[in-house]
């Protein structure tokens, strides 16, 4: 597997209020980037328990394609928008692990956010197991693991679902190797 580049932005509306504006300039925002260098795909979820908070899970090729885009005049008058909407947290992350089938249209997405103190080969090998077990069960359809660049010990696993329950379902038979905050999420955008 190649090792994408990966931004995990968390947008918090300032004014739940104004989801829908943000929804419309967050998709405006999307199109302009799928169309510069280096971007490989990303997907935008919003909470369920948490519907003020959207995750968005952006692919890019290298480090230097986004550090270019993120430089961009363009760019950066899409953050001064999105600023006044939402606070916003970014993680920069490798991806280390991707499982399954592309997952556009799968109505469930779970959002896991993990801290370990175990060194990076000991908490990936340990994962990818949790991940071949994951795959075999009903209702799995892809999941990924991306380790923070600026924060040691912190990831981000992403699964996607046919149902929530199918997750449920998975995970109480499957416990995770490692406790963290799962967030179920829907859709908002894919590419």
């Amino acid at each position: 597997m190649a090792e994408l580049f990966t931004v995990i932005n968390t947008f918090t509306l300032k004014d739940p209020a104004r989801a829908e504006e943000f929804e419309a300039r967050f998709l405006s925002h999307v199109e302009w980037m799928r169309a510069q260098d280096g971007f490989d795909s990303h997907q935008a979820v919003r909470l369920t328990e948490r519907p003020e908070v959207y995750v968005n899970i952006g692919r890019w090729r290298s480090p230097q394609d986004f550090k270019q885009v993120l430089g961009s005049q363009v760019f950066q008058e899409h953050a001064k928008e999105f600023h006044q909407l939402v606070d916003v947290v970014a993680a920069p992350s490798l991806n280390v692990l991707r499982s399954g089938d592309k997952a556009a249209s799968t109505p469930v997405v779970v959002v896991e956010s993990v801290e370990t103190s175990d060194e990076p080969e000991t908490f990936e090998k340990a994962w990818s197991g949790y991940l071949d077990e994951l795959a075999a069960q009903d209702g799995f359809r892809h999941a990924e693991l991306s380790r923070s660049l600026v924060r040691p010990g912190a990831y981000t696993f992403a699964s996607w679902w046919t149902e929530g329950q199918a997750y449920r379902t998975a995970r109480a038979a499957v416990p995770a190797p490692a406790p963290g905050q799962a967030d179920e999420a829907a859709h908002v955008t894919a590419a």
